[in-house]
């Protein structure tokens, strides 16, 4: 399924840079589920992503991966840091604006939050892109291209998603970005 989504991906990045809007990956007629919350192995749940987190979770371990960023060094997840990971594609229109709304956070998160992106297209986007992009929008974080793996691991159907793992390496969200009060409160939680 993986390659059927890589291959295919083109088509639809093309697609959505035309329009500027959110679409979603995957087969026909199957439609992402926003506010699902998922765990590491893949079970998923239709709790709002409000109760993820919440005590007597079923949180699993966050999927480790380990990346080559294109703006400097490498990153390894989960870090032993809280860490928001922030699934994107430079050519979106939505994206950037997911960006610029991780860029306020970040401006007023505590300094141990470790801040990536990850652009799902690397098939499409070039380096220069992704970079250009986060240097508009001023992402001072780390920005990478996520493998098939990475992209399996974390059931990304959709662009604009985001995980949010906590310091232990526990995976506290797993879905569409939130809102910025909520994703204060989910980087409160994995601080802790």
């Amino acid at each position: 399924m993986v390659n059927k989504l890589v291959g295919g991906l083109g088509g639809l990045l093309a697609l959505m840079v035309g329009v500027g809007a959110v679409y979603y990956f995957g087969q026909p007629g199957l439609q992402a589920v926003h506010g699902t919350v998922r765990t590491a192995r893949g079970a998923s749940s239709n709790a709002a992503p409000a109760s993820a987190g919440a005590v007597g979770s079923t949180e699993a371990q966050a999927p480790a991966f380990h990346v080559t960023a294109l703006n400097a060094g490498s990153v390894s997840v989960p870090s032993g840091r809280p860490t928001v990971v922030y699934f994107m594609s430079a050519g979106c229109g939505s994206c950037v604006s997911g960006e610029q709304q991780l860029v306020r956070m970040a401006a007023h998160a505590p300094a141990s939050v470790v801040w990536l992106s990850l652009d799902v297209a690397p098939g499409y986007d070039t380096a220069n892109a992704v970079l250009s992009m986060a240097q508009e929008v001023g992402a001072h974080w780390p920005q990478a291209f996520a493998s098939n793996a990475i992209l399996q691991a974390y059931h990304v159907d959709q662009l604009d998603m985001v995980a949010v793992i906590r310091r232990n390496g526990t995976l506290l969200y797993d879905g569409p970005l939130p809102s910025s009060a909520r994703l204060r409160a989910l980087i409160q939680q994995a601080e802790a």
